[in-house]
């Protein structure tokens, strides 16, 4: 990730340091931070930082309510 969007990112609350976890982004659907990893994020190319803008839980989550309305 760029150091202007990193710095961006800290600004406006969208990701903080943590001591012990390092980064953490924000999750608009939970609304909680987690680990800026692929363990917690799936990868995409589009965005910035190279990770989706939801958590892999809220993605699941959403599929599994699509699938369950279907």
């Amino acid at each position: 990730m760029k150091a202007s969007l990193l710095q961006r990112r800290l600004a406006n609350g969208k990701a903080i340091l943590d001591a012990e976890l390092g980064l953490q982004k924000w999750c608009p659907h939970c609304q909680e931070y987690w680990p800026q990893d692929t363990l917690f994020w799936s990868p995409c190319r589009r965005n910035p930082d190279g990770l989706q803008s939801w958590c892999k839980a809220c993605q699941l989550e959403c599929k599994n309510a699509k699938r369950k309305a279907a």
